[in-house]
């Protein structure tokens, strides 16, 4: 496994070890620890979403966290501009005191 340890020239046995179990447990770290997953688009959708993210200078992952939040406000937006349910406009109408 070549996972070189800045500074290091010829490494014993023991550093060579040393190195390897290093690099598994980042390598494991990497995969189990850091918040992140897998979408399968397809490529004509992988492709206009790099071309937005370029556009708007960041990354894919990004572009694609601000689309969603973009469609969680435009629900919120739809269902508040929605007809009040009975309970709404009663509690509305309530008097206060």
């Amino acid at each position: 496994m070549n996972c070189p340890i800045p500074g290091e020239r010829e490494a014993p046995y023991e550093a060579t070890h040393l190195r390897s179990t290093f690099c598994i447990c980042m390598q494991w770290c990497m995969l189990h620890c850091m918040q992140s997953t897998s979408v399968r688009i397809d490529t004509a959708t992988h492709d206009e979403l790099k071309r937005l993210a370029a556009s708007l200078g960041t990354t894919v992952g990004e572009a694609v966290a601000l689309a969603v939040r973009r469609l969680r406000q435009e629900r919120i937006g739809e269902e508040l501009a929605g007809a009040l349910t009975s309970g709404e406009t009663d509690w509305l109408d309530a008097e206060l005191g």
